[in-house]
């Protein structure tokens, strides 16, 4: 029996993905309208969307740190906090499925990798000799950036970054980064696009820090694909089709780091729930999702979080449209690299720069 490529467990995913990139293309449509008016000293015709914030991780984990020490829901950039806390929670619930469901690079690393398997018959599988340093990257990653945010500064250092000039207009900053790239960005993209045909998920396999943590956390995540060995046929079909390249069919519960929940597995299993979304033992193994029913949990746990945060006001941050218009006027000013930005922050009574045209200099 070969892959079913239309079951509704793979339709059920990819609509949830579909769904978050589009609002990932519309939120980027919609800043980049509102951003090229203010930058240029004009009113824009449109309202910033706040989600835009879900781009600016550095933020969202310093804000994090703030929070879980007691500091509240830091005013600059909340919905990136917000954001960040969804993707958590989500992958803490059903084992790393933010990857797999809600990602837009992902969705969009899924594509390249479709499309390329199209064009080459098959992706180029990378020798484990290979894959197993190359994985470890996205583990340095992670672990530079915990080190930035959670070592090289104290929680007084992370309010003085959050309130700097500097994170005032990240968002600016990384449209104009990729509204003019230099030459390295450039070629790095293009590396990634390219390498994504011939290595599926290369971005998301062997440098995502996101995923890094994710893959963790997952491993504490109590519901997983799980597998039946009573009614396991040994067919081996579900290794064949496994985007992380595991043995699916040799491991009961699948708790590798790499899984994402994404359910081929599943899929493309002859015997209805031999594998499955379940929660861990000692529940009895006859208790077990519906592909579509652990796609809509995880999506869930995202919303309810994002939900929850809108309901208490905290989705929109402090920083305002006159300040906007102030800061984006001058950003090309020293005053808005991390180093400059930090120093006026740190210079400023309480931590917070003052909001002046000239004066921050």
């Amino acid at each position: 029996m070969g892959r079913r490529k239309h079951s509704p467990v793979i339709a059920a995913r990819r609509l949830s993905q579909a769904a978050f990139l589009i609002v990932a293309v519309a939120i980027g449509v919609q800043f980049t309208l509102w951003a090229l008016p203010r930058l240029a000293g004009k009113s824009p015709g449109v309202a910033r969307p706040a989600g835009v914030e879900g781009f600016l991780p550095i933020s969202a984990l310093m804000s994090l740190r703030v929070w879980l020490a007691g500091g509240g829901v830091h005013p600059v950039h909340p919905a990136g906090l917000a954001i960040l806390v969804a993707i958590v929670a989500m992958s803490s619930l059903v084992a790393k499925s933010f990857c797999s469901h809600v990602c837009p690079f992902g969705a969009i690393s899924e594509a390249l990798g479709r499309f390329g398997a199209r064009l080459l018959g098959r992706p180029w599988v990378v020798p484990r000799w290979l894959d197993v340093p190359l994985r470890s990257l996205k583990y340095a990653l992670l672990a530079f950036f915990a080190w930035a945010t959670w070592v090289a500064l104290d929680v007084a250092g992370v309010r003085a970054f959050l309130d700097s000039p500097y994170n005032r207009v990240a968002d600016a900053k990384m449209l104009l980064f990729f509204a003019h790239p230099s030459q390295l960005t450039v070629a790095v993209l293009g590396i990634l696009v390219v390498g994504s045909l011939f290595v599926r998920d290369l971005w998301c396999r062997y440098l995502c820090p996101y995923g890094a943590l994710l893959g963790l956390l997952g491993r504490l995540a109590p519901l997983k694909v799980t597998r039946d060995p009573a009614t396991c046929t040994d067919c081996g079909k579900c290794t064949k089709v496994c985007p992380a390249r595991l043995r699916v069919h040799a491991m009961t519960r699948v708790a590798s780091v790499e899984c994402t929940s994404c359910q081929d597995c599943v899929a493309v299993c002859p015997v209805k729930a031999c594998l499955a979304v379940r929660p861990p033992r000692p529940v009895p193994v006859r208790v077990w999702l519906r592909p579509a029913l652990a796609v809509a949990v995880s999506v869930g746990a995202y919303l309810a979080v994002t939900a929850a945060f809108r309901l208490a006001g905290r989705w929109r941050g402090s920083v305002s449209e006159g300040e906007y218009a102030e800061r984006l006027r001058e950003i090309d000013s020293p005053l808005y690299t991390h180093v400059g930005g930090i120093a006026a922050a740190e210079a400023a009574p309480g931590g917070a720069a003052p909001v002046r045209s000239h004066g921050d200099r």
